[in-house]
């Protein structure tokens, strides 16, 4: 049973580029995007991950999904997202991003003062210090008893003012020293976000490939240091989100692509390269209206102090987000098909590495909508098939950009496409040289256009036939030969 056609994973509405079915079951989410990509008029997909960006980094922190098998996995996503430059990729993430880096800023200026506080009695606990140990350093020296100077000095370090930490959630083109050094000192909980992507992947915090893979899964890393004390990171939280550009990704591809591939990253994220909108961005006339974005900021405010007081005092473990009966029976009917379609000649061969975390996944952005829409309470079926649908559209993108077609098919299609014109005038017979001198412009070299042709041949959408001197392409190869339109 093919995972597509048999209604697991549902296509996305004709020209909506939003790859969820309508309506979606999360009004809040769908209102925000739907108002953004017709105030910005960047692909839909973009800002979808745009906002999914905001929600994973707001709420990784405060719960983690308890999937139908049985297993506790954190609600960190990794996005990826493929556009040219004029694609509006800065502005579909800014939409969604600022009211976290606004809650940012506004917290930075508050551990300025929290910082100059602590300094002040940094500095007072030193002078304490000190003429506890000058005393019980005399006393030493004169052979006194020393036991209650000592007491005292164990109940001043029990007292010694602790650095205020600074919440810092996102980072851009960063090294994974400082990335992990902040996420160890600070805030354990971070989104490594570019527009530009191409920073990010050449950057030294992204090839540090398998750190990222167990923050991801949930488990503890250890940074070693040659100059400073190493340090574990444990409970850590990493959303990683990227917009890269066609050329950038390639040349990544080319030269760390089957190392990244071949270490499972890939397959943790969720991917896109959606359709360009340019050329269709005209202007409106009337007043832009942003009222679903501010409920959207505000929402993700809420959380924000929630991570804050989640780190503050006594640290409050993380929510589970559990399965509703129904929603449990959907993914783990979903499960089992992904791994049927694992097989060889099914809708996965090949890509065994993407299916094995696609299930997660969609538990992952099930957890994510139904924490950021409707707060605690079990994940409902509603919500599960707009996670399913959503990470349904990725993994096709998934498929079309790791696993393409040979060239030689991909030209056929084309080719086909081209040669379509004729057979529906009803013409049979094209002549091979007025294809390789008309046809689509790539197949214009005659090697390239052989294999295409081939294809074709292969697939019995066209013959070769020879007519005198000219080579003929037989659009009709399974009619009567003696028939000619």
């Amino acid at each position: 049973m093919n995972v597509l056609s048999s209604g697991f994973f549902h296509p996305p509405l004709p020209g909506s580029g939003l790859p969820v079915s309508m309506p979606m079951p999360l009004p809040l989410l769908e209102a925000a995007v739907s108002e953004a990509q017709n105030n910005v008029q960047a692909p839909r997909a973009l800002v979808l991950f745009g906002a999914m960006t905001a929600i994973a980094v707001v709420a990784q922190g405060l719960i983690d999904v308890l999937k139908p098998n049985g297993q506790c996995v954190p609600t960190s996503l990794m996005l990826l997202s493929i556009a040219n430059s004029g694609e509006r990729k800065t502005t579909s993430e800014n939409v969604f991003l600022e009211p976290i880096r606004k809650f940012q800023r506004d917290q930075l200026k508050a551990h300025e003062e929290c910082l100059r506080l602590w300094g002040v009695s940094q500095e007072i606990y030193d002078i304490k210090r000190k003429s506890i140990m000058r005393c019980i350093k005399k006393k030493v020296t004169k052979g006194e008893c020393s036991a209650k100077v000592e007491a005292d000095l164990l109940k001043v370090d029990s007292a010694a003012p602790v650095k205020p930490k600074k919440l810092k959630l996102l980072y851009d083109d960063s090294s994974s020293e400082a990335l992990f050094r902040g996420m160890h000192q600070d805030f354990p909980t971070a989104g490594l976000i570019s527009s530009e992507g191409g920073g990010v992947l050449t950057g030294r915090a992204f090839n540090d490939l398998s750190k990222q893979n167990a923050i991801w899964s949930g488990d503890s890393i250890t940074v070693d240091r040659v100059s400073k004390e190493s340090y574990e990171l444990s409970g850590a939280r990493l959303t990683v989100s990227m917009m890269v550009q066609e050329s950038a990704f390639k040349v990544y591809m080319e030269r760390r692509g089957e190392m990244s591939r071949g270490s499972g990253l890939w397959a943790r994220f969720l991917v896109c390269r959606p359709v360009s909108t340019q050329g269709s961005r005209f202007l409106r006339s009337g007043t832009v209206s942003w009222e679903y974005r501010d409920r959207f900021a505000a929402r993700l405010t809420e959380l924000l102090n929630e991570n804050v007081e989640s780190q503050s005092g006594s640290k409050k473990e993380k929510k589970i987000i559990c399965f509703s009966r129904e929603a449990c029976e959907r993914w783990l009917q979903l499960f089992n098909s992904i791994e049927s379609e694992n097989r060889a000649q099914g809708h996965f061969a090949g890509a065994g590495d993407h299916a094995s975390k696609l299930a997660e996944n969609i538990a992952r952005v099930a957890a994510l909508f139904q924490y950021f829409e409707f707060g605690d309470g079990e994940i409902s079926l509603g919500t599960l098939e707009a996670a399913i649908s959503v990470c349904g559209w990725c993994s096709d993108e998934f498929l079309r950009i790791f696993m393409p077609p040979p060239q030689e098919e991909v030209d056929a299609l084309e080719l086909n496409s081209w040669l379509q014109r004729y057979r529906s005038s009803y013409q049979r017979y094209v002549p091979k040289n007025y294809v390789l001198q008309h046809g689509p412009n790539k197949l214009r070299e005659r090697e390239r256009l052989n294999r295409a042709l081939e294809v074709l041949r292969r697939q019995g959408e066209v013959s070769l036939s020879q007519y005198g001197k000219t080579m003929r392409v037989d659009l009709f190869p399974m009619m009567f030969s003696g028939f000619c339109y």
